[in-house]
């Protein structure tokens, strides 16, 4: 494969900020959208403050850059496809902190063919390379040749205007689409800016009226703005954008999701952002890494909402954590237990957002709505905890009651363990409940003899 082009530009976006730490903190995004042909444009943003980059004086200016290190791994073919290096300056005549109030902001352009890659950055001070952050994502491609209907990803943005310049590299559809690879919002950012993608709008795939519904969703999964749109089929491709009043969201992590549904068609396609506001100038000068759990739910949990949340952590806690938590004697410890537990699992360790333990609670929810079986909790059941700990299946194979066999399910995941199933037969008829009897995964039950219980 070979890379076919590359935009890059480093400009500046006001963005009050006060970030002081020595160490130097990134922020990355990306999005995938459809190519011309039938191939994906990644699109990878970053940012950068100011204030976190050392400036030395040279002449009557202080002059400063970032170093952006960018390679993009076939994982297929262990191959590095793309290996590049950038540096974004920035000059000034004042470096004192009322000056220092900017972000570095940039994109990378890359075209895809159709597969799973490794995306690894790495961004550094130009003039201490030692102080630098990493960003490493898998992200897997499946492109456009079949024409089904498709959604790109969601690219939240600071601001989106009718382009001036078509050689900008924010450029898309006659916009200006200036992206937040941090996904902050509040302070001065009080309008939550989206930009998304439809291809394949044939009169095949969709009626000639359909519907988009956009939601705002908080971490007990409710709703807090909401709205839909009716949209009429003027083409094959449209690109869909807006801006959303977020000022009334109070402090915390959201979801912003996006439907795109049809019943004549039986057409239900969501796409899903998250997103982090922070609505307290203390909270956005004081960043220091350490003072994160400040600004985090965890700083004023109810003990009995911490003392479920633990609970229902269960299926990814070591022993050791169980020992540490029971050993807590203070509330304020256990909140700072919980915080760490999943601050150190999270994607990108320098986010505020907590991406790991969403991804986590969302699960446990659906997996209550779906699987409750009997007086059990759907989290507490076989298929609940499965679901939880490995995600939805790739299939489910279902095989209802017969005369001489119970009924029973199998799983199948593609990419957990390298591909793998779990097999659940509801032992006792027409009661719902399933238990797990075999799974091919490290540390689940094994049985390769299940198919026997089948028929006892």
């Amino acid at each position: 494969m070979q890379k076919i082009f590359i935009f890059f530009i480093g400009i500046l976006i006001f963005y009050k900020t006060g970030l002081s730490d020595d160490k130097i903190y990134f922020n990355f995004d990306y999005a995938l959208f459809k190519a011309e042909n039938e191939e994906s444009i990644l699109e990878v943003y970053y940012s950068v403050n100011q204030k976190s980059l050392k400036y030395l004086l040279n002449g009557n200016m202080f002059e400063a850059a970032a170093k952006i290190d960018i390679s993009i791994l076939d994982i297929n073919s262990n191959k590095v496809l793309i290996s590049n290096i950038y540096k974004t300056p920035s000059v000034t005549s004042d470096t004192s902190d009322e000056k220092l109030m900017q972000k570095l902001v940039g994109q990378l352009n890359y075209l895809l063919k159709d597969g799973s890659y490794k995306l690894k950055i790495m961004g550094s001070d130009f003039n201490d390379s030692t102080n630098q952050d990493v960003y490493e994502e898998e992200i897997n491609i499946n492109n456009y040749t079949n024409k089904s209907l498709r959604v790109s990803d969601i690219e939240l943005s600071t601001r989106i205007q009718k382009a001036k310049d078509d050689k900008s590299i924010f450029y898309k559809n006659t916009l200006e689409v200036v992206p937040n690879p941090s996904n902050l919002f509040g302070m001065n950012l009080y309008d939550l800016y989206y930009y998304f993608e439809l291809y394949y709008l044939s009169k095949e795939n969709i009626s000639d009226e359909f519907y988009l519904s956009y939601s705002i969703i908080n971490l007990n999964n409710e709703k807090v703005i909401s709205f839909v749109k009716k949209i009429k089929r003027t083409s094959e491709s449209k690109a869909d954008f807006g801006k959303i009043k977020i000022d009334s969201l109070k402090r915390g992590s959201y979801t912003f999701s996006i439907s795109l549904t049809d019943s004549v068609k039986n057409v239900n396609i969501t796409r899903e952002k998250k997103f982090f506001i922070f609505n307290n100038i203390d909270n956005i000068l004081t960043t220091n890494r350490q003072d994160d759990f400040l600004k985090s739910e965890y700083a004023t949990m109810d003990e009995k909402v911490m003392d479920k949340e633990f609970e229902l952590s269960q299926y990814i806690m070591s022993d050791q954590d169980n020992k540490k938590f029971d050993n807590l004697k203070s509330l304020d410890d256990k909140r700072k237990f919980m915080y760490t537990f999943w601050k150190t699992r999270n994607a990108n360790p320098n986010s505020p957002i907590l991406d790991r333990k969403i991804e986590y609670f969302k699960r446990v929810n659906e997996a209550n709505k779906t699987y409750k079986e009997a007086y059990n909790e759907g989290w507490k059941t076989d298929r609940g905890r499965i679901f939880i700990i490995y995600g939805k299946p790739d299939d489910i194979e279902r095989f209802p009651f017969e005369a001489d066999k119970k009924s029973y399910e199998i799983w199948k995941y593609n990419s957990v363990e390298g591909g793998g199933e779990c097999v659940f037969i509801e032992r006792q008829p027409s009661t719902g409940v399933y238990w797990l009897v075999h799974s091919t995964f490290r540390n689940e039950l094994k049985n390769e003899q299940w198919e026997i219980e089948l028929r006892q």
